[in-house]
C-alpha cells in the first residue's frame, strides 16, 4: 500500500481523498466505496413417493439495498413435481425404454446482481474551487424510489428417457418466462442533472424449445465412440410497453440502430427500410414503402422488421472417442433462420469518407459498383457521395456450421515406466479452436478485435 499527501479539507466530515483540494506532484489518488446490503428469509422440502413421484418446493422472501425504499422486499418461491413413469408397474417390462421421466417445474425468481445505488440519488460533490460556505454537491444520477425488483415466472416441462439398453439419451423441454416487470435506464434531457433514471417499463415473454440426444455407437470394454447433439428454438418479444420507449425508437432512427422497442415485436428483430436493390438504369437505391409503392428517398418512418439476430434453431453437434488411453473429441456450432448486419459493407464500401480513403477499404468499393447504364450492382454509383443509410440491403441471412473445438489426448496408467516414475498416471492432450467456418456470410475479421485459431498442448503426471 502506497502512502499519499493530500491538502485543503473543506469540511473534517469528508475524509476522501477526493475531497481534497490539492495533492503532491505525481498523480491524484482516488477511492470509491460500493456498499449493498440484502436479508433473506427462506423454506425448502422434497418428498418422494414410492420413487415414483417426486416433489420439491422453496419459498423465499429477499430484501436487498439496490431497490426503492418502498419496494425494498420480494417474495419468491418455485415448485417441481416428477413422475418416475419407469417405475410404474404397467413400465416395468419394456424393453424398448429403460427409463422414462415427465416433469414440471415453476418458479418466480428475482435479479438483484444490478448497481448498489441504483434507486439512489447519486451526488458528486464540486471541489476544484474552495466555498467558504461549503462543499457543492451536483446531481450525477437520480434515483427510484418506488424501484421493484425484476421478476420472471418461469414455466419448464420436460421430459427424460433413455432407450435401447440405455445407449439412446433424450431430453425434450419446453420453456415459457415471463419477466414482468423490466428494469431499463431511460435517459432524460441532460437538464435535469443526469443521463438516465433506472425505471421498471414494460415486460417481456420468452420461449424456447430445447431437445438433446446422446447416443453410443459402439460401447465396448476399450472402445467407446459417442455422439450428441443439441438443438434450441427460442423468440422473446415485448409487451406492456406501449408508447413510454419512443424516445428510444427516435433515436435508434436518427443513430441507424436497428432495434425497437414495440409491443408484440421480438426483442431481437431487426428493423430497417426495406431496400430493392440499385435500379440498374441510374445506379440509385430503390425503396419499398409500407403501402407497397417505391421511391429513392430513404424515410425512417418506413422502417419494417427486417430480420431476427436469433436464429430460428441453433446448437452444438459434437463426437467423442476413446480407445484404451486415447481419446478424441470433436465439436460443431451451427445456426440456422437468422439474420446480421453487414456493417463492413456498409462502412468500407459506399460510406467511405475522404479521412477514411487513406485507410484500408473492402475491395468491393470499386468492383461491385454500379458503373453504367444496364449494371445489375450491389452497390450504387461511385460518384454518388451522400450518406448511405441502413436499409435490408445490409441484412443478410446467416446459417453458420464452426468447427469449435478438436482435442486430442492420451493417458497412460499401466506401463512399466510410469510405475519406475514413481507416477500413478501421465496424460498428454493437444487442444486447437476454430479449425473451420462454413457460412451463408462472408466472415469480416477486420483488425480492431479479430478472431484467433490456436493450438494448444499440455502435459500432466500425477504421483
Amino acid at each position: 500500500m502506497g502512502a499519499y499527501l493530500t491538502q485543503g479539507y473543506i469540511s473534517d466530515n469528508f475524509y476522501n481523498p477526493n475531497f481534497s483540494n490539492s495533492y503532491p506532484d505525481g498523480g491524484k489518488p482516488s477511492s470509491s466505496v460500493a456498499k449493498a446490503r440484502s436479508a433473506s428469509f427462506y423454506l425448502n422440502g422434497n418428498y418422494a413417493y414410492d420413487m415414483r413421484y417426486l416433489f420439491d418446493f422453496n419459498v423465499r422472501s429477499d430484501g436487498a439495498s439496490v431497490f426503492g425504499v418502498n419496494n425494498p422486499f420480494s417474495t419468491t418461491y418455485s415448485l417441481g413435481v416428477a413422475w418416475n413413469i419407469h417405475n410404474e408397474k404397467f413400465f416395468r417390462q419394456s424393453k424398448l425404454v429403460n427409463t422414462l421421466r415427465l416433469r414440471y417445474t415453476f418458479g418466480n425468481p428475482g435479479n438483484q446482481n444490478v448497481d448498489a445505488k441504483l434507486a439512489n440519488n447519486v451526488y458528486t460533490y464540486y471541489t476544484k474551487y474552495p466555498n467558504p460556505f461549503g462543499l457543492a454537491a451536483i446531481a450525477s444520477k437520480w434515483g427510484n424510489k418506488n424501484l421493484k425488483w425484476k421478476r420472471t415466472q418461469t414455466h419448464n416441462i420436460g421430459l427424460n428417457a433413455t432407450l435401447f439398453d440405455r445407449r439412446l439419451a433424450v431430453a425434450l423441454d419446453y420453456t415459457l418466462r415471463k419477466s414482468d416487470p423490466e428494469l431499463i435506464n431511460v435517459e432524460q434531457p441532460t437538464s435535469t442533472g443526469t443521463s438516465f433514471i433506472p425505471m421498471n417499463i414494460g415486460a417481456t415473454k420468452n420461449n424456447n424449445v430445447s431437445m438433446t440426444l446422446g447416443y453410443d455407437i459402439i460401447r465396448r470394454r476399450e472402445l467407446l465412440w459417442k455422439v450428441t447433439a443439441n438443438l434450441l428454438h427460442t423468440t422473446t418479444t415485448y409487451y406492456n410497453i406501449g408508447d413510454l420507449l419512443e424516445k428510444l425508437n427516435q433515436e435508434g432512427r436518427a443513430g441507424q440502430t436497428l432495434i425497437r422497442y414495440y409491443d408484440g415485436a421480438s426483442a431481437t428483430a431487426l428493423w430497417a427500410i426495406r431496400s430493392m436493390g440499385i435500379d440498374p438504369m441510374n445506379g440509385n437505391e430503390v425503396f419499398q414503402k409500407k403501402d407497397g409503392t417505391y421511391t429513392y428517398k430513404w424515410d425512417s418512418a418506413e422502417e419494417v422488421e427486417c430480420g431476427d439476430s436469433t436464429p430460428k434453431i441453433q446448437g452444438n453437434l459434437g463426437t467423442t472417442v476413446r480407445y484404451k488411453g486415447f481419446s478424441l473429441g470433436v465439436n460443431f456450432a451451427y445456426r440456422l433462420g437468422g439474420q446480421t448486419v453487414l456493417q463492413t459493407l456498409l462502412n468500407k464500401v459506399e460510406n467511405i469518407n475522404n479521412v477514411a480513403v487513406r485507410y484500408n477499404q473492402d475491395k468491393r468499393a470499386l468492383h461491385d459498383r454500379w458503373q453504367k447504364p444496364g449494371d445489375v450492382a450491389q452497390f450504387k454509383r461511385i460518384d454518388d457521395t451522400s450518406e448511405t443509410k441502413i436499409s435490408s440491403r445490409f441484412i443478410a441471412d446467416e446459417n453458420t456450421l464452426q468447427c469449435t473445438s478438436i482435442s486430442l489426448g492420451y493417458e497412460d496408467t499401466t506401463s512399466d515406466w510410469i510405475k519406475k516414475a514413481g507416477l500413478s498416471s501421465m496424460t498428454f492432450r493437444i487442444y486447437t479452436n476454430n479449425i473451420f467456418r462454413l457460412s451463408t456470410v462472408k466472415e469480416e475479421r477486420g483488425l480492431d478485435y479479430p478472431f484467433s485459431r490456436s493450438v494448444s498442448a499440455s502435459l500432466g503426471l500425477r504421483f
